[in-house]
C-alpha cells in the first residue's frame, strides 16, 4: 500500500503546522457508516487506514498489556473500576487515561506528520487541531432507523439490542471525548470541517463526496 513520506513541514503565520501529507480525521456516530466510509475512502486512495490499528502500533512501540490498551480505547474509565485496578497491586492493572491519552497523541501525530491517512476517532480532529493538512470530517445521521438497520444486518442484531447499542455506543463516545477535548463537544460543528449526513447520499455516495473532498484539498 502506498504511503506519502514527507520531505519537509513549516509553519504558516497562524502557527499552524503545514504538511505535504493530507490526512483525514473521521469522527462518527455509531450505526452512521463512519467505519466502512473511512475503510473504503482509504482502499480507493491507496492509503492507510487506522482504527483499532492504533492500538497495535502503540503496543508495537511501547509494549504494555495489549488488553489493557483495548479496554481504554475510545472508553473513559469509571473511577470505581480503576481505584480496583490500583489497588489490585499488579502493576500491568495500573494504567492510567492520561498515560493511554499521551501514547494515543503521540501515534496519531506521528501519522499525520508521515503519511496520508485515515484516522478514525479517538479524538484525532482535536488532537490535530494545529496541523493544516488535515481534513475534519463527522460523520452521523438524523435517520435513527437508518442507523438501527444497518447495526441489525451487519451485526446480526434485534432492532432491540440495535437500539440499546447504538446508544449506549454513542455515550461512550462522546463521555470519551469530551473528557479528553475539555472545552470541545463531541459532534459539534466547531471542531470539523465537514459534518455529513450519510442517510442523504447513502453510504457509496458519502465515499465518493470524501474523496471529491480530498482531491480538492490537493491542489490548494
Amino acid at each position: 500500500m502506498q504511503t506519502y513520506i514527507i520531505l519537509s513541514s513549516s509553519y504558516d503565520k497562524g502557527g499552524k503546522i503545514v504538511l505535504k501529507n493530507i490526512v483525514i480525521s473521521i469522527g462518527r456516530e455509531y450505526g452512521s457508516g463512519g467505519k466502512y466510509i473511512g475503510k473504503e475512502v482509504a482502499k480507493r486512495l491507496n492509503i492507510n487506514c487506522y482504527d483499532k490499528e492504533l492500538i497495535q502500533k502503540i503496543y508495537e512501540k511501547n509494549g504494555g498489556n495489549y488488553s489493557k490498551l483495548l479496554e481504554y480505547d475510545e472508553m473513559k474509565k469509571n473511577k470505581m473500576l480503576k481505584t480496583m485496578e490500583l489497588l489490585s497491586g499488579i502493576p500491568e492493572n495500573a494504567f492510567e487515561d492520561d498515560q493511554y491519552q499521551v501514547l494515543m497523541d503521540s501515534t496519531i501525530k506521528e501519522l499525520a506528520e508521515s503519511e496520508s491517512c485515515v484516522i478514525i476517532g479517538r479524538n484525532s480532529n482535536n488532537i490535530l487541531k494545529d496541523y493544516k493538512n488535515v481534513i475534519k470530517i463527522f460523520i452521523y445521521s438524523n435517520d435513527l432507523e437508518f442507523k438501527v438497520k444497518r447495526k441489525m444486518e451487519i451485526e446480526n442484531l434485534s432492532y432491540e439490542e440495535a437500539l440499546k447499542r447504538l446508544k449506549n455506543i454513542d455515550k461512550q463516545r462522546r463521555k470519551y471525548y469530551e473528557n479528553v477535548s475539555k472545552n470541545s463537544n463531541w459532534g459539534d460543528r466547531k471542531g470539523y470541517d465537514f459534518l455529513i449526513d450519510s442517510s442523504v447520499l447513502g453510504i457509496e455516495k458519502t465515499v465518493d463526496l470524501i474523496i471529491d473532498i480530498y482531491n480538492h484539498y490537493q491542489k490548494i
